[in-house]
């Protein structure tokens, strides 16, 4: 498996595991088998997220968080449909900018979650609708100088 592959498998398990945006780019770490995948840039994941957002595989969505955390509010706030799904234009523009998935934000605690059509696509559909995009992003982080 190389990187794309695994970062595509990886984020694709994001999706169903349902982690704040805030978390999605630092990666997983599997303690049974000491395994690094990750950290990739915000900017790489989003890229993924928004095409897997655009043919329905995914859903972004706003759970109740404890008001004690005083998270600075998204302006989408007032705009969830269904409860608490973002409207598709809120959606796609925090889509477009990661630089605002921090953990001070609301932003950062939006989670991305399979769609039924997404729960029922075999991996080669998730991989397929992502794969060229992947393949000219870049995969790591560098720490800055």
């Amino acid at each position: 498996m190389d990187d794309v592959d695994d970062f595509l498998r990886q984020l694709r398990i994001a999706a169903f595991e349902c982690p704040p945006l805030c978390e999605v780019p630092l990666g997983s770490y599997w303690l049974g088998n000491p395994v690094m995948h990750g950290p990739w840039p915000a900017a790489t994941c989003a890229a993924v997220l928004k095409i897997w957002y655009e043919a329905d595989l995914i859903r972004l969505h706003f759970p109740a968080y404890p008001a004690e955390w005083n998270l600075v509010p998204g302006g989408w706030g007032t705009r969830l449909v269904d409860g608490d799904a973002l409207a598709d234009a809120d959606a796609e523009k925090l889509l477009d900018h990661p630089e605002r998935w921090v953990r001070e934000n609301a932003d950062g605690y939006v989670v991305p979650c399979a769609t039924w059509q997404g729960d029922v696509a075999p991996l080669a559909e998730w991989l397929a609708a992502a794969l060229d995009t992947a393949q000219r992003l870049p995969l790591t982080t560098h720490p800055e100088p």
